[in-house]
């Protein structure tokens, strides 16, 4: 870090990136976000090389782009702040805040502002990892007069985007179609996406690239941004007249919902930004490596992620002994490591209409509770793991009956129902204290060893108490219950679901060890969703199962190889009756199993790659172990090829100078069917190849029938 206290100017370095601070009396400018700048730049001249002209009938003063930009300065497009006084203070919603001074931290810098006219404290931290090349942003507000603050709106620190990166990939989705993209020019004027769903949602993920005009995986500009929250956001992206570009985002508030009165402060999410000279799959790296060095604790970090068998679509509501000691026992023939209970064990759950909030084993299902099926599954060598969605309840629940008014919404209006449930207000501490209380039992009477914490519904008019919307302290509610039950349990891997994707970012992620991706076990619609979800997360966390021949959301069949080559990539686990496959279907699980347990390391500890290809119906995922002795690589094609021969395939990331041998395994047995002749050196097993020709030229792939696909093994050799 080096720092001009005479021209006011800050600079942070990390392996790849720079960033410039610049201020004279108000809230600083990010003067360079990018490529990492020579040591010996001189940052004055820098400064003063980049300001911008003063145009024709416009302000005599050029208004920046602050990390909070303020339209009290002359400020044209979307404020970083809009707030007023509660009570009558005419002047109280416009403002101006000052510098007042800075603080360093190992990592970073620490902004202090003033606004004098309206008595509130700015602060903005800035930090950048020289590690993980990513960049952390938060503003604290704080209401430093005697009178109360409304916030409609506070943005994290605003990030300025080079002109250069003209095009922006949008994430957007639906249940069981999460993480889909879309590539956009910016437009001239204001896009705006907003969430009110009270999660972080399955339609609106809160990140977003921006990436230049022939920006591709592994070249090209890119800037990366994302919000870790999980409740209500809003994000903006202006282009201004002026050619300047602003990225905005922070949490959203319903009308009235943030009231700061004198004393009180307002932290936003923290953002997290990195940026890459060097294509998108760089870009992932450094989220991947900011999860794994910094958010991501599991209890043993040692432990590698266990084989995970899921009950839901084997049994759903139908706990039948029999049935379910058989799906153990099949379980452990596969080579499953964790046996997980998932709904329909608690009290009345015969269907989705009743019994949440009534955290007890159903009596007719379980007479002798749980412990008799804990005890089956642990055994055997399998770790237990239970479903739970403690936010929800039914209105057929005792919990209900003897506490309707413990549930979110406004007294004057319906409640409307969604999947038969309401949602518990846990900003009500009686709420919270009695869900941390079944759940403690829980933990404490039974080994269990994982939670699938499930949020099967949106929040609609989330009022509590008092009729005020707080939506807001939900979420936070919701994070110190998380905290509470990890500090008692630190034991516990936590698995964050909601419908499938619907609550996936950083912040819940510093609580919980594993995303369940989708709904969606249909390996196509499953290869779209984990190459969306990679851009921003690790395989590690990605919760993938093999799911049924027949795919119960889609309705559509697959073979086992291809449904095993989808789910090999993250973080494996099945979900299906194994007691009903077919002789063949099981060997060939069983391989996908050994597989994963053999390659496991590399995809959860490895740079990932997104394969690129000219073909959009033929996705390809790699990881490459650190010291670059081995690769892994999955090839799968989702529907007719482009073409009647395969592009070739380029493989990222190895050392030039090594020899690798390659190896080809074709799980469903199809290639002949496929081609009429591939009599080449990967067919034969035979291939040895230096990293740079994998790299730089490629292999060429057999032809491959929609819906099947290829892994490819890709070690050192050892004839070097």
């Amino acid at each position: 870090m080096s720092i001009s206290r005479t021209t006011g100017t800050a600079r942070l370095d990390s392996g790849t990136t720079t960033v410039v601070f610049h201020w004279t009396d108000g809230i600083p400018v990010i003067v360079h976000l990018g490529a990492k700048l020579p040591d010996d730049v001189d940052l004055d001249i820098l400064v003063s090389a980049l300001m911008r002209p003063t145009p024709q009938a416009s302000l005599d003063e050029t208004a920046p782009i602050s990390l909070l930009p303020e339209f009290s300065r002359g400020f044209m497009g979307h404020p970083g702040l809009i707030a007023h006084r509660a009570e009558d203070a005419p002047s109280a919603w416009a403002g101006r805040f000052t510098f007042t001074r800075y603080d360093t931290t190992d990592t970073g810098i620490l902004f202090y502002c003033r606004d004098p006219y309206r008595g509130l404290d700015l602060c903005t931290t800035c930090s950048l990892d020289p590690q993980t090349n990513v960049l952390t942003f938060q503003n604290e507000l704080v209401n430093s007069s005697d009178r109360s603050l409304l916030v409609d709106w506070f943005a994290a620190p605003v990030v300025p985007v080079p002109s250069r990166l003209t095009e922006y990939l949008s994430f957007h989705g639906r249940w069981c179609a999460e993480f889909a993209l879309e590539r956009m020019t910016v437009p001239v004027g204001l896009t705006k996406k907003e969430n009110r769903r009270g999660r972080t949602s399955h339609e609106g993920f809160p990140g977003i690239v921006l990436l230049g005009e022939n920006t591709s995986e592994d070249s090209g500009p890119c800037l990366a941004s994302h919000l870790g929250w999980s409740g209500n956001h809003r994000m903006v992206l202006e282009r201004l007249p002026s050619g300047e570009m602003q990225l905005q985002m922070g949490a959203l508030h319903f009308a009235g919902e943030l009231l700061l009165r004198p004393g009180d402060s307002l932290k936003t999410p923290e953002l997290y930004v990195t940026a890459s000279s060097d294509g998108l799959s760089a870009m992932s790296q450094a989220f991947h490596e900011e999860i794994r060095r910094k958010i991501l604790k599991f209890p043993d970090p040692q432990k590698p992620r266990p084989v995970t068998v899921n009950t839901w679509e084997a049994l759903y509501f139908d706990h039948d002994w029999d049935k379910m000691t058989q799906l153990v026992d099949s379980a452990v023939d596969v080579g499953a490591e964790r046996f997980v209970l998932d709904d329909g064990w608690f009290k009345n759950r015969d269907s989705d209409r009743a019994g949440l909030g009534d955290w007890f084993a159903d009596e007719e299902k379980y007479p002798e509770g749980l412990d008799p099926l804990v005890d089956y599954v642990t055994n055997k060598g399998l770790e237990f793991g239970l479903w739970v969605e403690p936010e929800m309840v039914n209105p057929d629940s005792d919990l209900y009956r003897t506490h309707p008014d413990w549930v979110l919404g406004l007294a004057d209006y319906p409640n409307p129902l969604s999947r038969n449930q309401l949602v518990l207000d846990l900003t009500n501490d009686d709420v919270t204290q009695y869900l941390y209380d079944c759940l403690e039992k829980l933990l404490t009477d039974h080994a269990i060893g994982y939670l699938k914490w499930d949020m099967n519904r949106d929040l609609v008019m989330p009022g509590n108490r008092e009729g005020r919307a707080a939506a807001h302290k939900q979420t936070l509610a919701l994070y110190a219950l998380l905290d509470r039950i990890r500090a008692a349990f630190p034991h516990v891997e936590i698995e964050s679901c909601a419908s499938g994707g619907g609550r996936i970012d950083m912040e819940i992620l510093k609580r919980t060890h594993r995303f369940w991706t989708s709904d969606s076990n249909d390996p196509v619609e499953r290869a779209r969703i984990q190459s969306g979800f990679s851009f921003f997360f690790p395989p590690e966390v990605m919760g993938a199962h093999i799911g049924p021949a027949w795919s119960h959301t889609s309705g559509r069949g697959f073979l086992p190889g291809f449904r095993g080559l989808v789910a090999g990539v993250g973080h494996l686990g099945l979900e299906l009756d194994l007691g009903d496959t077919t002789e063949r279907e099981f060997p060939d699980l069983r391989h996908a199993v050994e597989r994963y347990k053999a390659d496991r390391h590399i995809w959860h500890g490895g740079n990932f790659y997104r394969l690129p290809s000219i073909d959009p119906a033929l996705i390809g995922f790699a990881s490459v172990s650190k010291d670059k002795n081995q690769a892994r690589a999955c090839v799968v094609q989702i529907d007719r090829p482009r073409s009647t021969v395969p592009a070739l395939v380029r493989i990222p990331g190895l050392d030039p100078d090594v020899q690798y041998h390659v190896v080809m395994d074709d799980p469903d047995d199809l290639l002949d069917r496929a081609n009429r002749g591939f009599s080449n050196q990967l067919a034969s097993g035979n291939l040895v190849m230096s990293g740079a020709v994998l790299t730089q030229v490629g292999l060429q792939l057999p032809v491959l029938y929609a819906q099947t696909g290829l892994y490819l093994t890709i070690n050192k050799s050892e004839s070097m």
